[in-house]
């Protein structure tokens, strides 16, 4: 079974060198060398970031990002009832369209509009061929399949309904993302409600070379990394998404899956937390109840320090679960935080215990009658957590790239992105396209400026 994050995260310290990677600019006229296309207005927001890579060094990206006033077709708020946005079924794509390289850095999408909405209409709109061409491969067009059957059906209306009770925001934002990126609702439904609704359409698990988490943390050490895994047909749709001055919404960025909510895949905030998410396999999902995307984002984005953190992941009604792991640069705290349904179990990594592991397995939260939540025999053949134990303690930035780029961790075939944050420095790199983070990456921020730079 397919499932979104087949990821790796370690920690540990020694700031790399920064180099300035990003700056953007908002004006009434692009710089020089861009143009404004045709029909969307004059002012837009520029952002300029260099790609650092092997065969991207020195190589600019020039991203185009429309602020709410920039063009026609953008409308404030979520369309009257029985309003058809777009007359597309799920099943309306059955071809692949062309596909972005895989082999280049993702763009980078800064948004600012004036309600969830316009966000959502410029995600689309900046993200449209990516949106497009997810949609229609064998992956989500299977998931079209079964929810259209009634069992899927049923459980597809269960969980919007949930999901727009809890995060009627949101929601709002997903019919801005169909309208701009010329896809239904409930395709955009289905990309942000991937883990629970693949869960439920097959009870059949293969958690195996998903995710994987390593955390070290001593004097002078205080480094998280992940490598972020899934498939190699997701790898050319992917992106960067970073939202700012949209009314509801926390400043946050993250890497981005089409059309998903930031939040799900490797988040930041301007206050410091940074998170990651590894797939976890209960044996039984319900039918109904918050997805892990909308939750984690409620959670992480608005978050100051690591108790609002947890706070706001352990509210409880879940669908299924996950476990998070949460890097507080400024509280330097570093927590793994697993979830399931109505029940949560915090292990906070501190200097005295040096260093933790965890992969795609349930390690300190059982059920109420003190049963696995998930089926322990499925992990017999998965080497990763003798791998990593074999292995002194990461100590430095180097020690926690190593084991991100081990073999037994990195997975050509499945890996999207790796990232690494020194939580004393605020450096953080990002490694993407088939360069191990052993390598150089293709972007380099400080999480401090990331935003409030413009």
């Amino acid at each position: 079974r397919a499932r979104r994050t087949l990821c790796a995260s370690a920690s540990s310290s020694s700031p790399p060198q920064q180099q300035p990677s990003e700056y953007v600019h908002l004006a009434d006229s692009p710089p020089d060398g861009a143009r404004v296309h045709e029909g969307l207005g004059r002012r837009a927001l520029w952002t300029r970031a260099t790609l650092f890579g092997s065969s991207l060094l020195g190589v600019s990206l020039l991203l185009v990002t429309l602020t709410s006033n920039g063009g026609p077709g953008l409308r404030s708020g979520v369309p009257s009832a029985g309003e058809e946005l777009m007359p597309l079924s799920l099943e309306a794509m059955t071809s692949e369209p062309r596909s972005p390289d895989a082999n280049r850095p993702p763009p980078v999408f800064h948004i600012t509009a004036a309600s969830p909405y316009e966000a959502g209409v410029q995600h689309g709109r900046l993200a449209g061929e990516r949106i497009r061409g997810w949609m229609a491969s064998a992956e989500m067009r299977k998931l079209a399949a079964w929810v259209a059957t009634p069992g899927g059906k049923e459980a597809l209306e269960q969980l919007k309904k949930d999901n727009t009770e809890a995060f009627p925001e949101y929601v709002e934002e997903m019919h801005g993302i169909a309208h701009g990126a010329g896809v239904s609702v409930d395709q955009v439904w289905c990309a942000n409600m991937l883990n629970e609704l693949e869960n439920l359409m097959s009870q059949e698990r293969n958690p195996l070379g998903h995710c994987s988490d390593i955390f070290a943390v001593s004097s002078g050490v205080f480094v998280q990394g992940h490598n972020d895994d899934w498939s190699t047909a997701v790898m050319p749709y992917w992106y960067i998404l970073s939202y700012e001055n949209v009314p509801g919404f926390a400043d946050c960025a993250g890497v981005t899956y089409p059309a998903a909510s930031v939040g799900w895949a490797p988040t930041w905030n301007r206050h410091g937390i940074f998170s990651t998410q590894n797939s976890l396999s209960p044996t039984r999902s319900r039918p109904w109840g918050l997805a892990c995307a909308f939750a984690q984002r409620k959670a992480v984005c608005p978050a100051r320090n690591m108790d609002e953190v947890i706070k706001g992941l352990s509210v409880g009604g879940w669908s299924e679960g996950a476990a998070m792991n949460v890097l507080d640069i400024r509280g330097r705290r570093m927590a793994n935080i697993e979830l399931y349904e109505d029940r949560h179990s915090v292990v906070e990594i501190t200097e005295a215990m040096g260093n933790y592991s965890h992969f795609n397995e349930y390690k300190h939260l059982q059920k109420a009658d003190g049963h696995p939540i998930d089926d322990p025999s499925t992990f017999v053949t998965d080497y990763r957590q003798g791998e990593v134990d074999r292995h002194p303690a990461p100590r430095s930035a180097d020690d926690v790239r190593a084991r991100l780029s081990d073999n037994w961790v990195f997975r050509p075939d499945a890996r999207v992105a790796s990232l690494l944050v020194d939580g004393l420095s605020g450096d953080m790199m990002l490694w993407c396209c088939g360069v191990r983070p052993s390598g150089r990456p293709a972007y380099r921020w400080n999480l401090f400026q990331f935003f409030g730079a413009r």
